[in-house]
C-alpha cells in the first residue's frame, strides 16, 4: 500500500489509460478523469469489484458475473440458459504477476490475519477517509469474495475501523467454508501451463469489441461512462476507497491527454470458479494487529 507509487505511474501513463483498463476488468461505474482515481477516489460497488478481482486468479479471464448456473425441469434435463460473456482482459503474466503482489497482503501485509486458515490467499484491504467504510477484496485459487462495511449516509464507523479490523474478519469466516475440501489447491507455479476453465461461453460485446478494434471513447472515458451500462439499482452503497497506509488521498486534478489502450479480448470457453455452500458461519475471528 503504496500512494506515490501509484500516483507517478497514472501520471506518466495517462488516467484515461487507467480508466480504459478498468472498463476491460467490467467497471461501469462513473469514473472521473483525475489523477487521485489512481488511489481509489472514485464510487465503485462491491459486486463490481469482486468480478474485476477475480481476473488474477483466472489466469487474465473475465467471466461477467450472472446469478443464474443453469436451470433443469423436474426430470433433471437441463432447460437452455444464456451463456456468460467472456473475455481476456490481461495476458496470463501479468495476471499472475499481479496475483505474486496480492498474496504478500495476506502473507505478511494488511490481510495477514488470513493466516491463520493455512491456505493460499491473495487480496487487498480497502479504508475511505474518517473510516466510513471498510473493504477486503480477495481471493483463493477458486474462488473470489469481497466484504464491505458501512454506513448508507457514510457515517464514521469508529476511530480504528480499517478494512483488516472491520472487513477482514467477515470474508475469514465464508472463505473458511468456502475453501473446505479444497485443501491441495495451489496458485501455478511459474512456467506452469495456462489455466483450463470451462463454460458456456457467449463472446457478446467482446467479441464485437474484438472484432471492430474497438475502445473506450475518450469522452465516454472522462465522463467514467460505459456506452449507456448503468450501475445496478439494487447495488450496494459505492464509497471512495483509498490505500489503508494514507487517510489524504492527493486532491490535485490531472486532466492528461487520452492514451489509447488496444482491447485484449480473445473469447475461449471457461468455467467460472463457485464456492460450495457456505453453511452455517462461525463468529468473527479476531485479525492480527496491521
Amino acid at each position: 500500500s503504496r500512494n506515490i507509487p501509484a500516483l507517478k505511474l497514472a501520471d506518466k501513463v495517462g488516467i484515461r489509460a487507467v480508466i480504459a483498463v478498468a472498463h476491460r476488468f467490467g467497471i461501469t461505474s462513473n469514473i472521473p478523469a483525475f489523477l487521485p482515481v489512481a488511489i481509489g477516489a472514485a464510487d465503485i460497488t462491491l459486486a463490481e469489484q469482486v468480478g474485476a478481482y477475480s481476473v488474477f486468479p483466472n489466469d487474465g479471464i473475465r467471466i461477467a458475473p450472472h446469478y443464474i448456473r443453469k436451470v433443469t425441469q423436474a426430470d433433471g434435463v437441463p432447460l437452455d440458459s444464456p451463456n456468460a460473456q467472456v473475455g481476456e482482459v490481461i495476458s496470463v503474466e501479468t495476471a499472475r504477476t499481479m496475483m505474486t503482489l496480492l498474496k504478500a497482503v495476506t502473507d505478511h501485509g494488511t490481510g495477514a490475519a488470513a493466516r491463520k486458515l493455512n491456505h493460499p490467499f491473495g487480496g487487498k484491504t480497502g479504508t475511505t477517509n474518517n473510516f466510513t467504510d471498510a473493504w477486503f477484496i480477495g481471493f483463493s485459487p477458486s474462488v473470489t469474495c469481497g466484504t464491505w462495511i458501512g454506513f448508507d449516509d457514510r457515517q464514521p464507523l469508529g476511530k480504528g475501523e480499517q478494512g483488516a479490523k472491520a472487513a477482514l474478519p467477515m470474508w475469514i469466516d465464508f472463505m473458511a467454508a468456502a475453501i473446505v475440501g479444497k485443501e491441495d489447491e495451489a496458485f501455478p507455479a511459474d512456467g506452469a501451463p495456462k489455466k483450463h476453465l470451462e463454460v458456456a461461453a457467449d463472446a457478446g460485446d467482446a467479441a464485437d469489441a474484438a472484432a471492430k478494434g474497438q475502445e473506450p471513447d475518450a469522452n465516454d472515458q472522462a465522463d467514467g461512462e460505459t456506452d449507456g451500462k448503468a450501475k445496478p439499482a439494487n447495488a450496494l452503497p459505492p464509497a471512495v476507497q483509498i490505500d489503508d497506509t494514507s487517510d489524504t488521498p492527493t486532491d490535485s486534478p490531472a486532466d492528461l491527454p487520452a492514451q489509447k489502450t488496444a482491447p485484449m479480448v480473445r473469447p475461449r470457453a471457461v468455467r467460472p470458479a463457485v464456492p460450495p455452500a457456505a453453511g452455517r458461519l462461525q463468529p468473527p475471528l479476531s485479525p492480527e494487529p496491521n
